[in-house]
């Protein structure tokens, strides 16, 4: 049975590039650090982040937490012993994914590293140094994740959810390299910072530089190097999944906008100028396809 010819889908206007998106975003991210009604939602975001950071770190290692976040301005990460039968049950689920993944040879020369390193990491301090740095870790990951969205379109491609992105990346990430920076250079600011512990607990910093026998400033130039390198992290990621059509998810609910749909075949129309320039399969390929 033939099938019926092709047809080409109609373009969606020109998007913002993405200098202009997170030039807007970065504009924008102060607010929520400045205002005083915005600057609480700011640091209940971060908060919310950072202690998830914490518990995610913590049940990866078989130590089951749970975030305690107060309105008054208080916010940790409360975790138990270490429970064998967690560390178990996630040294066997990085042991199937491994297996899952045996005829990918770089996805399973990954996994199967990660199998060999777990136990080492589960049972030495390595443990407890990866739980303390995963609260700001967490919000670096936020970040790096908010600005990847605010790059690809997000969810609806619209301007507005793409800006939003780009200025709770930017808040999150300032912050970051703010207080890593004073923590580095200035006395006042690590003093500072070890005086405001929340629940009257030891910040992670100074838990970090005690576990590995460095000073406090040693640990702050080590986090500001990481959060130096999440907006080019996240840029590079964009820019991989842009320009690997095998990585790039389908639109959705976008009919003949975005993607023409013919005959059950969808002809990619041309990218969103927001988008990076990569190259497109020609058109006798998309012909061969089709036959």
């Amino acid at each position: 049975m033939s099938r019926p010819p092709l047809t080409p889908a109609t373009p969606l206007p020109a998007g913002p590039r993405p200098w202009l998106v997170l030039g807007l975003g970065a504009l924008l991210g102060p607010v929520l650090a400045t205002l005083p009604l915005l600057q609480y939602v700011g640091w209940f975001l971060a908060s919310l982040v950072h202690e998830t950071g914490h518990c995610v770190a913590a049940w990866l290692f078989g130590l089951p937490a749970y975030p305690a976040i107060r309105l008054d301005g208080h916010a940790a990460a409360m975790h138990s012993e270490q429970r064998l039968t967690l560390v178990t049950f996630v040294w066997a689920l990085i042991g199937w994914i491994a297996w899952r993944l045996r005829h990918r040879p770089r996805a399973r020369a990954i996994a199967a590293a990660a199998f060999g390193l777990y136990p080492v990491l589960a049972f030495t301090e390595a443990r407890d140094l990866i739980h303390l740095l995963a609260g700001h870790g967490g919000e670096l990951v936020f970040a790096g994740v908010f600005f990847y969205r605010a790059l690809s379109g997000g969810f609806t491609e619209s301007i507005p959810e793409r800006i939003t992105y780009g200025a709770c990346a930017w808040f999150l990430l300032g912050r970051n390299i703010a207080m890593d920076y004073g923590i580095m250079t200035s006395e006042a600011a690590r003093a500072a910072y070890i005086g405001n512990g929340s629940f009257g607990l030891t910040q992670d910093f100074v838990r970090a530089a005690a576990l590995l026998d460095w000073s406090l400033a040693g640990v702050g130039a080590l986090m500001l190097v990481l959060s130096l390198a999440t907006l080019p992290l996240a840029w590079w990621i964009w820019r991989c999944v842009e320009c690997n059509p095998a990585w790039r998810a389908v639109p959705r609910n976008r009919g003949n906008q975005n993607g023409g749909y013919a005959g059950g075949n969808r002809i990619d129309s041309q990218d969103f100028s927001s988008r990076a320039k990569c190259s497109q399969p020609s058109a006798s390929s998309n012909s061969r396809r089709a036959s």
